[in-house]
């Protein structure tokens, strides 16, 4: 029986090919070099080796070629910091145009008058150290207390006592007390001892800057002389102070009294000062130590104030009571410093 749904396959029939010529493909191209002569391909070779070299040479000078700017600029950079660092001047010259700054009670100064450039404050205090003439004082200096005869005095016999100037500083803004100040280190060589004055400028209310002489003299009232042998009980000096903790005499209790080491470049010996703890005085002092700014102390971290100090009863030789803080610095205010630190 035949069953419905299948089919059966069909073979092909197989169609015989007759005797003739061999399929063709028609043209083929060849593979490049097979078929040229070993010469050519030799010389094609040393071509291709020449063109390939030449060009990895261009690259190489071309790495080699930046290599060399960017090493170039990265020591240029790296002389301009290392030159910046070393040469103070060059750093202050940033803050030429400064117009306010924090003082150590943490207000600002402002200020109605344009600081001196560089330039014009150096020669400022160049032209003011050769004044001889009392008429022509007080146009480069501020006087206060001094009379101009003085003032010359001064200078005529500075040579003496610190020896021939040898270069000048400029420190540019070192404000403090609420004023605007700026400042250039007058350096000088007797012997082989180094001297350092400072020189500090500021604007009359017209806005003529002028060298302020006291603080440039170091002032004290009396001398030095008559305030370390006992004659004279109360005396503003101009002093550089750091902290210390010598406790004897009258300032024997700690929990009292607050220690100071007070020196001057013109002392031989250092002296020593006391607050009493919770004072204006006291807050003054510590004021100064903790917000002053890098400019208002010297190279070993000194601080400077302009003190009233008094000897009290008891007392060693070189101890003295701090009885009012009239500056943080060495230029006087109208106002004493005490007065509005906090």
């Amino acid at each position: 029986m035949k069953r419905d749904g299948f089919q059966r396959t069909v073979k092909p029939q197989r169609i015989e090919r007759e005797i003739g010529d061999a399929p063709s493909l028609g043209h083929v191209e060849r593979v490049f070099g097979k078929v040229l002569p070993k010469g050519m391909r030799r010389k094609r070779r040393r071509d291709l080796g020449k063109h390939s070299n030449r060009r990895m040479k261009k690259q190489r000078l071309v790495i080699v070629t930046w290599s060399l700017v960017f090493a170039g600029i990265v020591l240029l950079a790296i002389i301009g910091i290392v030159w910046l660092w070393l040469d103070p001047e060059s750093r202050d010259d940033s803050a030429a145009n400064a117009k306010t700054t924090d003082t150590a009670n943490g207000s600002q100064v402002v200020s109605r008058f344009p600081s001196p450039s560089k330039d014009a404050a150096l020669n400022l205090v160049k032209r003011a150290l050769v004044v001889r003439d009392p008429i022509k004082v007080t146009e480069f200096f501020r006087i206060d207390s001094a009379t101009p005869a003085e003032v010359v005095g001064f200078l005529e016999g500075l040579t003496a006592t610190d020896g021939p100037i040898t270069g000048y500083r400029w420190l540019s803004s070192i404000d403090a007390n609420g004023l605007l100040i700026d400042g250039v280190l007058v350096m000088s060589v007797i012997g082989d001892k180094r001297h350092e004055r400072m020189a500090f400028l500021t604007p009359d209310d017209k806005g003529r800057w002028r060298v302020d002489y006291e603080a440039f003299a170091r002032t004290v009232s009396p001398s030095w002389d008559e305030i370390l042998n006992g004659s004279a009980r109360q005396c503003t000096v101009r002093i550089q102070f750091v902290k210390d903790n010598y406790f004897n005499g009258p300032f024997a209790d700690e929990s009292r009294w607050t220690c100071y080491r007070l020196g001057s470049p013109d002392l031989t010996d250092d002296i020593l000062g006391y607050c009493r703890k919770g004072s204006p005085q006291a807050a003054a002092m510590q004021s100064i130590t903790t917000n002053a700014s890098g400019a208002s102390r010297n190279k070993d971290l000194l601080f400077r104030a302009t003190l009233v100090i008094r000897r009290n009863e008891g007392a060693e030789a070189r101890q003295f009571e701090i009885s009012r803080v009239l500056a943080e610095d060495w230029v006087r205010s109208s106002d004493p410093f005490d007065k509005s630190a906090k």
